[in-house]
């Protein structure tokens, strides 16, 4: 029997399996028990496998901080001094300004600020899942500074008749940065970044993937390797 077995390589051993704690902070995700043959793991699909794992908790703080950073901008315009006050000299404009500006003025910039510095730490968090910081973070923070603009610019045009007050002015800079700078990030990340880890799940996967006519999803021709 032993030179039956002699000429033979010992099995190796199989690996531990991984701890809980350990497999929660790992970047890559293992392999899933019991896959068919030919399955490719890419970094696509763990992006979007990832989705599952992320908490709820997340997905609400991103819609609160998204809200409160377009609530911010929603009450800027009521801080913007009346053609009736600019007309009004001495105290009594003094304190009009006072009680009906300031205190709306400093609620407006507490809320944008919260619902910045919210958004980068999320944004921080999730750095490594394209997926979740396109569709949370950038794309509503877009399009909630466009609704800042848009705002500011019709209650500068409609309500003061083109005159730009200080308020009005740092308005429209804050929320046309706002929407700039998440702008270029979604160009960034869902065109460049996105797009190119997109290409090359299709050429390890062989296939294009496609959404089809009601996003019930087909398998369209082969890709060349």
């Amino acid at each position: 029997m032993s030179n039956k077995y002699q000429g033979k390589e010992a099995l190796p051993e199989p690996l531990p399996p991984i701890p809980a704690k350990q497999l929660h902070h790992t970047t890559q995700r293992p392999p899933l028990p019991n896959m068919p043959a030919g399955y490719i793991h890419t970094r696509y699909v763990n992006m979007l496998l990832a989705l599952d794992d992320i908490p709820p908790l997340f997905n609400m703080m991103a819609s609160f901080f998204t809200w409160i950073l377009l609530a911010g901008f929603v009450l800027f315009p009521g801080t913007f001094t009346s053609l009736q006050q600019q007309q009004l000299n001495g105290v009594e404009a003094q304190l009009l300004s006072v009680i009906s500006n300031i205190p709306l003025y400093i609620i407006a910039w507490l809320c944008t600020g919260f619902g910045g510095v919210g958004m980068i730490w999320l944004w921080w968090r999730w750095q490594k899942n394209y997926i979740w910081i396109v569709n949370r973070i950038f794309v509503p923070g877009l399009l909630n500074s466009l609704a800042g603009v848009i705002s500011v610019l019709s209650n500068i045009y409609g309500v003061q008749h083109g005159t730009y007050g200080a308020t009005g002015e740092s308005a429209i800079i804050v929320t046309a940065a706002v929407a700039a700078v998440c702008g270029c990030l979604v160009i960034v990340y869902q065109f460049w970044l996105l797009a190119n880890i997109k290409k090359e799940h299709d050429r390890e996967v062989g296939v294009r993937e496609l959404a089809g006519e009601h996003g019930e999803g087909i398998v369209g021709g082969e890709m060349k390797r």
